[in-house]
């Protein structure tokens, strides 16, 4: 992976700093992103489901809940295992739109040093999300290796607050990858939760 120099600092160095990130100064930074509410479908006089029930253990339950419905695998699913692949695949499917996009961006920006310069650093963060964490999550799940697995998609969704973060260093009065990088942060933080359940319930496998 090649090393990009940004504001003094490599890619490299920057990405060590995210994932030796103690886990309350990233969860932080994550719900900075989003403004999440817990709730139980239960409130509503209706028994929660496997979606339910498990997103409300985690942080962000109506985001949570609202991702995985959006995949109609998640409705069919009856172990917590089989919904981890999902928010892992979604994880993936967003970062790699969103690399299909910054060229776009690229060629928009392409006089605006700062913002070609972060966006550079974002394809190289992203790529990182893609291969390196969210695969190799899912691989890790594949060999129950969950606290490794909870792990990678925890730097994984990180990766997206780290292209923010990025915009901020170079051009802090404008970020045309807000909503994506919102969006990885939040699937992030989702995987990372119900990865996290599987650690507490192996029997739900």
């Amino acid at each position: 992976m090649r090393a990009l120099d940004i504001a003094g600092i490599s890619y490299q160095t920057k990405l060590t700093l995210v994932s030796k990130m103690s886990f309350p100064l990233l969860l932080t930074l994550l719900l900075l992103l989003i403004s999440t509410s817990q709730g139980s479908a239960s409130e509503h006089g209706k028994e929660p489901d496997l979606i339910e029930k498990s997103c409300a253990i985690i942080v962000g339950y109506e985001e949570c809940v609202a991702i995985l419905r959006s995949d109609p695998r998640s409705i069919k699913a009856t172990k917590i295992k089989q919904l981890a692949y999902i928010i892992l695949d979604l994880c993936i499917a967003n970062a790699t739109e969103t690399l299909g996009e910054i060229p776009k961006l690229q060629e928009k920006y392409s006089k605006h040093d700062q913002i070609e310069e972060a966006l550079r650093w974002c394809v190289t963060a992203y790529e990182s999300a893609i291969k390196d964490y969210f695969r190799k999550a899912a691989e890790q799940l594949g060999k129950k290796s969950y606290r490794e697995a909870q792990y990678s998609a925890h730097i994984g969704g990180a990766l997206g607050t780290g292209c923010e973060q990025e915009f901020y260093f170079q051009a802090p009065e404008f970020s045309p990858l807000w909503p994506r990088n919102h969006d990885l942060a939040v699937l992030g933080l989702v995987a990372e939760g119900i990865v996290s359940l599987l650690r507490l319930n192996e029997s739900s496998l």
